[in-house]
């Protein structure tokens, strides 16, 4: 394993430090009324304040006309979820398509997830997959809209869309750290330090690394994330906020395509759970760094200007190696490999600039938001493979990781290179119009303009496209804890595919409608939303083939519906009992009426609960059971039935600010395919265990 990164990084180790002096030094001037404060705090599952994802506006999640999720940091506490993926994957109405360990797609109703947006500000997303690991440590909750909420941003999907909310400085002072250590020889730190630094300036700065062995052979991942943060008040009505973030995330022996699922007789195969076809030499490594300054300025007390911009990159590098073919039944022949050396950036540029507020008529107060968003993408991609070998054919020890590392030569007539620029502007506007004490609309609009220019594997990618994109939505309070809502919103996002004629596909276009109740309990602690909603997706992009001569991945133009149900829970029923749980019933069908979208489940369970025992206080127990219906890949050869999941979280506070916990995921064992995405899979995590100690003040 070697020394971890968190001691080979100085600006990390250092920061921690300072965290865990500021805490010991806060734990022994700590009064015992204090202590016995911070024991009664209570953390609700769920987020059930204001939210801004859809909109802009002022909304909590009862006025929002849309389903909602908010996964808390208490929620995040509880159940050791640490990385983008796994917050995703507790998330009701998500699935993670992990097609391989470093690149992942996230699905929400049927489609792809491509709208994500940080503290609001919405980013595009063009190739609709994550590189890498993300760490989640500086977020304050993930905030899940359901359906097609791109109303403020260029990009949308009748899926959902994905709000991190990162963590903000207090004027309390606040500290906290975390080490953790699981099965495989790995371990974590993490560290949280926020504050007044004077009486006009707070700040706030947040750690974490890691590093582990894995379930599967050769695996091994580090990362290192830090987070800062400092607000300023620059008079009694403005506010500068400026923050910077760096996430790191070091793979070896990680996997290009997954493994084989039918023999050559066409029965399945049935490999180790920890099979891998990766050589050692094999890495995945990406970056992501984030600038962001906000400026706040309040005209009254009803009007502000709000400016934005955020400045992000991501850069991935790898070696990779490749396993195809049909192997043997007999002796596991017949496969073969190559190679590549994979590398891509991405350049975000993005400005918001917007005023909102409350404005007078027929008697009524009602709710404003008008405003411009500009976002300048720059992203290019590099393949260079080993023609000198050719395709080797890999003997009956194919994963044992054998296969040497290749020289990499860039001598491919047709560069293998994606470099694509877009551009995208937009005007909107978002109103919330108090009808009646009970009737509330929603009405909004994009005019939106994209241009995009560029080549993607040797294919042309020059496209352009105008459109107005409208929103309605309605809410109705039935009752004090009642409310019924609707919605209504259309889809346009651009594409990079080409297809069959090397023409570029253009913009995807489609609708999105929503209808339901939702009702609060244990006065607005808990919420329950019942949601129908209905959704078409037409020109998709679905892929078909690669073309011989050139390498252009080559796609189709698809047209979809999709349908279905949701329920979902979240929050405190009563007191030290905190439960989040969704149902998703999906149907989707191609333009022959056809089910299609296969890997997609079409039922999807969720359920997480956690209770401190009153008897003894200081004992926390928690479990999540995931399960999902079967799926299968697109020809139907290969299909994984429904399972289940089960998790278990213990948590004991030894003191006021010290607590141990354990975690132990998939407690049955079970042995399942993570996506049947693609026509190849790899199995899931097995049993594990993950100890913890923290403490805060």
């Amino acid at each position: 394993m070697g020394t971890p990164p968190f001691v080979k990084n100085k600006r990390y180790s250092l920061s921690l430090m300072v965290a865990g002096l500021m805490a010991v030094g806060a734990v022994g001037s700590a009064t015992a009324e204090e202590d016995q404060q911070r024991m009664q705090v209570i953390h609700v599952y769920g987020e059930h304040g204001q939210i801004d994802t859809a909109t802009h506006l002022e909304l909590t999640i009862l006025d929002t006309p849309q389903t909602v999720t908010a996964v808390s940091s208490a929620q995040m506490e509880d159940f050791a979820l640490d990385s983008v993926s796994e917050v995703l994957e507790y998330a009701p109405g998500v699935t993670v398509e992990e097609i391989e360990t470093n690149r992942t797609y996230y699905t929400a109703r049927g489609f792809d997830v491509v709208n994500f947006q940080y503290d609001g500000l919405g980013t595009p997303f063009i190739y609709g997959q994550a590189y890498g690991q993300h760490d989640a440590a500086m977020y304050e909750r993930v905030e899940v809209v359901k359906g097609a909420a791109g109303l403020i941003t260029g990009l949308a999907n009748p899926s959902a869309t994905i709000n991190f909310v990162r963590k903000r400085p207090t004027e309390a002072l606040q500290m906290g750290a975390k080490l953790s250590v699981n099965e495989w020889s790995g371990m974590r730190v993490d560290g949280d330090i926020s504050g007044k630094l004077s009486d006009a300036v707070r700040g706030r700065v947040v750690v974490a690394a890691e590093d582990s062995e894995s379930y599967l052979d050769r695996y091994e991942e580090q990362g290192n994330l830090f987070y800062g943060v400092i607000e300023v008040d620059l008079g009694a009505e403005t506010m500068l906020t400026i923050g910077h973030s760096q996430d790191d995330s070091d793979a070896k022996g990680v996997l290009w395509g997954a493994l084989p699922l039918l023999y050559d007789d066409g029965t399945r195969t049935d490999y180790d759970v920890s099979t891998s076809n990766a050589p050692e030499w094999t890495f995945g490594n990406s970056r992501q760094q984030q600038t962001f300054v906000e400026l706040t300025h309040n005209l009254s007390n009803d009007w502000s200007v709000n400016g934005m911009f955020t400045r992000n990159s991501y850069d991935y590098d790898s070696e990779l190696f490749y396993v195809w073919g049909v192997p043997s039944r007999a002796n596991e022949t017949g496969l073969n490999g190559y190679a590549s050396e994979f590398k891509s950036e991405e350049e975000q540029t993005i400005y918001d600039i917007f005023a909102s507020g409350n404005f007078d008529l027929g008697g009524r107060k009602h709710q404003l938001v008008v405003g411009y968003n500009q976002a300048d993408v720059d992203s290019e991609a590099k393949s260079s493979y080993d023609y000198t070998n050719g395709l080797p054919v890999l003997g009956s020890d194919w994963a044992d990781g054998k296969s040497p590392r290749p020289n990499f030569v860039d001598h491919d007539p047709h560069n293998h290179t994606a470099d694509i620029e877009q551009e995208q502007k937009a005007f909107y506007f978002s109103s919330r119009l108090n009808a009646t004490d009970e009737l509330s609309v929603l009405l909004g609009a994009r005019r939106a303009e994209l241009t995009q220019t560029g080549v993607n594997y040797g294919a042309s990618s020059n496209t352009d496209a105008k459109k107005t994109v409208p929103y309605y939505g309605a809410t109705y309070l039935l009752a004090d804890d009642l409310v019924a809502f609707g919605s209504y919103s259309e889809v346009f996002t651009q594409q990079a595919w080409v297809n069959e004629k090397f023409q570029p596909l253009g913009a995807t276009e489609g609708t999105n409608t929503e209808i339901g109740l939702k009702r609060s309990f244990n006065n607005e602690r808990a919420i329950l939303t019942v949601a129908l909603f209905q959704s078409e997706l037409n020109n998709l992009g679905e892929y078909v083939r690669r073309d011989a001569n050139t390498n252009t991945a080559l796609y189709a133009a698809r047209n979809f519906d999709s349908e279905g149900i949701e329920v979902e829970f979240s929050g405190e029923i009563s007191r030290g009992l905190n439960i989040g749980a969704g149902l998703t019933k999906v149907d989707i069908t191609d333009e022959n009426g056809k089910e299609a979208r296969l890997f997609v489940p079409s039922r999807l369970m969720k359920a997480s609960a956690s209770y401190r025992l009153p008897m003894m206080p200081a004992i926390k127990v928690g479990a999540v059971l995931k399960w999902q219906d079967d799926i299968s890949t697109v020809d139907k050869k290969v299909e994984q039935g429904a399972y289940s999941l089960l998790d278990l979280a213990l948590q004991y506070d030894v003191t006021s600010t010290v607590a141990v916990g354990m975690n132990i995921d998939n407690i049955t064992d079970e042995k399942y395919l993570n996506s049947l995405y693609w026509d190849q899979a790899y199995y899931g995590a097995p049993r594990n265990v993950q100890a913890s100690i923290s403490w805060k003040y």
